[in-house]
């Protein structure tokens, strides 16, 4: 699995992690293909029209709990109308047996071993197809839950909408859905065995697959990213190829940021992945005054390395990989410490490529108890397979524009200076 390679094994080896000692694929229930206007899941074998295409309406979610695995999320929203379709799977809930498996009996080679079990359809259960839904309406808002179970699990559709057009696409979808036979190796079936072409391109879920968020939480491979060091106001990692000219005249901070773990179960588990798949390099502040005021807040400087492999994120070739760009400020937003991302650009820097975020976070030093409101801007730059994040945060925005410019040093190239933190317009 990804989330199970260390450092030198994702830069050094060409062989991909996750696949089997012959070289074959293992499927993961989140594996699937997507086009603009077709979702089909390669572990589970159907295929969903969908109610508007792909184009700007994939949505990132959290990541899921154990035994949970989201497919896919969709949606849009357009002045007073908004819909949202998600698709997850449940690993052998309480009510599985309830449920006739809908992959075809010509499916299993197995022989006949006797009459099929036939199985109690639950009372007041409408059905769609080969699901079964329960349907509810507040005003206009419609709420449309279907499920059926497919192998050992069950496939879970939630539409929610107040918009009639998604709602009755949404309906004739889940209705017209069709089923094939999976196999291990990911090819789809007919029933008769003819192979299934898979339309669009392949897709891996809203969020970091299950299994992989598992192993990552487990095995913890940000650790072995390595820190490096700072001296006479330059950060240096030999290892990594990066050296950071600091502002002049400011602290080193030893101790982490406090930042307290969620409390909720899914925010605490994308905060455990998150640290799970980087590190902390830098922690910096600007030196204060002798006086009392010295202990009022000052801006900070905090340099993380990101494990894009990890976290199942992509990350931009170009100015105008826009579709990247916004996918990687979605996943951000996801998690707290990064705060809450209100724009973003892509620009390039000398001869790298920066992507830029702004937006607003709380910070509370160790002694205070309440949180205080930062601006923030992030610079963001792929090197060496890890995605490296400069935070610059300061109680005011006149204050973070006002940050001094640094430079950078990748591998042998030409410094580069690390672009203004202000917000274009």
């Amino acid at each position: 699995m990804h989330a199970q390679c260390s450092l030198a094994r994702i830069i050094s080896e060409p062989k991909t992690c996750g696949t089997t000692p012959e070289g074959e694929k293992k499927l993961l229930p989140e594996d699937g293909y997507l086009s603009t206007t077709t979702y089909t899941s390669e572990f589970f074998g159907f295929t969903l029209d969908l109610p508007i295409t792909t184009d700007g309406h994939l949505i990132t979610t959290l990541a899921m709990p154990e035994k949970h695995h989201a497919l896919l999320a969709i949606g849009f929203g357009q002045k007073h109308h908004f819909g949202t379709l998600t698709i997850t799977a449940e690993e052998s809930p309480r009510e599985l047996a309830w449920y006739e498996d809908q992959q075809p009996d010509e499916c299993n080679d197995s022989v006949d071993s006797g009459p099929p079990v036939r199985y109690q359809i639950p009372s007041g259960m409408l059905r769609y197809g080969s699901f079964y839904a329960n349907v509810r309406q507040w005003g206009k808002n419609h709420s449309q839950h279907y499920w059926t179970r497919i192998k050992n699990y069950i496939i879970r559709i939630a539409v929610d909408s107040n918009d009639k057009d998604f709602l009755q696409k949404s309906r004739i979808a889940v209705k017209e859905a069709q089923f094939y036979c999976a196999q291990a190796d990911g090819k789809l079936t007919t029933k008769e065995g003819k192979a299934v072409a898979l339309k669009g391109q392949p897709y891996h879920g809203p969020t970091v697959p299950t299994s992989l968020a598992e192993a990552a939480i487990k095995d913890k491979p940000g650790l072995d990213i390595p820190l490096g060091a700072v001296s006479e106001g330059v950060y240096r990692n030999p290892a990594l190829g990066l050296q950071y000219e600091l502002p002049k005249g400011w602290d080193i901070l030893q101790t982490e940021v406090s930042r307290d773990p969620p409390q909720d179960a899914r925010d605490l588990r994308e905060y455990e992945l998150l640290h799970a798949c980087s590190r902390t390099l830098l922690r910096a502040m600007r030196h204060g005054a002798s006086d009392a005021a010295s202990q009022d807040p000052r801006p900070l400087i905090i340099l993380q390395a990101l494990d894009p492999i990890c976290l199942s994120m992509r990350t931009p070739a170009s100015v105008e990989d826009k579709e990247i760009a916004d996918e990687i400020a979605a996943d951000l937003d996801l998690f707290s410490e990064f705060g809450e991302i209100r724009s973003y650009e892509l620009l390039s820097q000398g001869d790298r490529l920066f992507l830029v975020l702004h937006g607003i976070i709380g910070w509370r030093a160790p002694d205070e108890v309440l949180s205080r409101r930062f601006s923030e801007a992030l610079f963001a730059t792929q090197h060496h397979k890890l995605l490296l994040m400069w935070s610059l945060m300061a109680p005011t925005s006149a204050e973070l524009e006002a940050m001094p410019a640094t430079t950078i040093t990748f591998d042998d190239s030409q410094p580069v200076k690390l672009p203004p933190p202000q917000e274009r317009h």
